[in-house]
């Protein structure tokens, strides 16, 4: 699992068969640091999140297609849990969704 920062929301009038009907959003994974860290990744959503949330997300669609009793999509990844806030003690610094 990873942590990351939802930052938009995909529209598409046209739609791969097995994702319509699912929410996909970008996200920001975030580093060790609490810094916003890596490439920008479309993932799957069942949680409803918004843009500005913190979430956790795994890189293995399949696993939620199992979890969530759907045939397998075409993506890589989908969030699996919402954050509300994390505090690091290394660096005395708090980040907020």
């Amino acid at each position: 699992m990873r942590l990351g920062k939802v930052i938009g929301n995909v529209v598409s009038t046209i739609k791969h068969e097995r994702l319509k009907g699912i929410k996909l959003l970008v996200i920001k994974p975030i580093g060790p640091e609490g810094d916003l860290d890596g490439q920008k990744i479309i993932v799957a959503d069942y949680l409803n999140s918004a843009a500005g949330s913190l979430v956790y997300w795994i890189e293995n669609g399949v696993t939620i297609c199992k979890i969530m009793g759907v045939q397998s999509i075409p993506l890589r990844g989908s969030v699996v849990g919402l954050v509300d806030t994390i505090d690091l003690e290394s660096g005395k610094k708090v980040i907020n969704g």
